[in-house]
């Protein structure tokens, strides 16, 4: 019997949209690594929940966790980008999107997405939302503590380090109880990893990450939201991964899929 989950999966795409491959500038490998690469595949749990979303295009190509009016050149790292987080051209020397691009792109691939989850909120059959993230080992040079190093796993509901109403937002969206459970249980699977990083926790709550935009829209709504963030020093790291052709062991991409799976089940029974 499939579990009453909503799975949002938002910048684990691996395409490039047609309306932009004449004035793409970015390589196989820099698109790569500015997404949340394998995420599609360690968050597929769509055997197991009622409702799963993934987007399959790039996050350089369209970012689903902005908000529709942030956008390039008033921010480089917008929905639609002019550079990706590591500071690389997204395209062509003066070949950015001009508006009537910049509205297709949204109109084709932005708007749809959230417009499902909104209707998602009216199903009956759905406790508790999930949008699900990797990041990247340490922070890059976009963001202000550069090379920083971030924990295993990172949860948020808008709060603060212990899941408690902030006074940024104001509001949360799950219980702190709830994502403490969650903190707990992630902690109990992932804490004898072995990572070639000095971490700071095994799994935070809104620290570094409290939540994007995604988890704003879809807090406080009916159903108890939670953004995860997982390193990808599980992952994209030796012996998993190669850098040259950018795969990584499937062995191990299901056991992330399993360990998430067992945290997300007592989660939602729990609730």
């Amino acid at each position: 019997m499939k579990k009453p989950i909503l799975v949002s999966i938002p910048h684990g795409g691996w395409k490039v949209a047609d309306e932009i491959k004449d004035i793409w500038a970015l390589t196989k490998k820099d698109a790569f690594h500015d997404g949340d690469p394998y995420t599609s595949q360690i968050y597929d749990f769509s055997d197991r929940v009622n409702i799963q979303i993934i987007m399959e295009y790039y996050r350089a190509v369209v970012d689903l966790n902005r908000q529709p009016d942030d956008i390039a050149p008033q921010n480089p790292d917008g929905v639609i980008k002019s550079h990706t987080c590591y500071n690389v051209e997204v395209y062509k020397k003066n070949c950015l999107p001009d508006d009537d691009l910049k509205k297709r792109l949204l109109n084709k691939y932005y708007f749809p997405y959230h417009q499902f989850l909104q209707d998602c909120l009216k199903r009956k059959d759905i406790r508790m939302g999930v949008d699900c993230h990797s990041m990247a080992a340490v922070s890059p040079p976009i963001e202000g503590d550069a090379r920083h190093p971030r924990p295993l796993i990172c949860l948020g509901n808008l709060g603060d380090a212990e899941g408690n109403i902030s006074e940024r937002h104001h509001r949360i969206t799950c219980d702190p109880e709830m994502l403490r459970f969650m903190r707990d249980e992630f902690i109990n699977i992932f804490q004898h990893e072995d990572v070639d990083l000095e971490i700071p926790a095994v799994c935070s709550m809104n620290v570094p990450f409290e939540g994007g935009y995604i988890t704003r829209q879809m807090g406080n709504k009916g159903i108890a939201f939670v953004q995860i963030e997982m390193s990808r020093a599980l992952y994209l790291s030796s012996p998993y991964f190669n850098e040259e052709t950018l795969e990584c062991d499937q062995k191990r991409i299901n056991d992330l899929n399993n360990k998430v799976w067992k945290v997300l089940s007592k989660t939602v029974e729990n609730i």
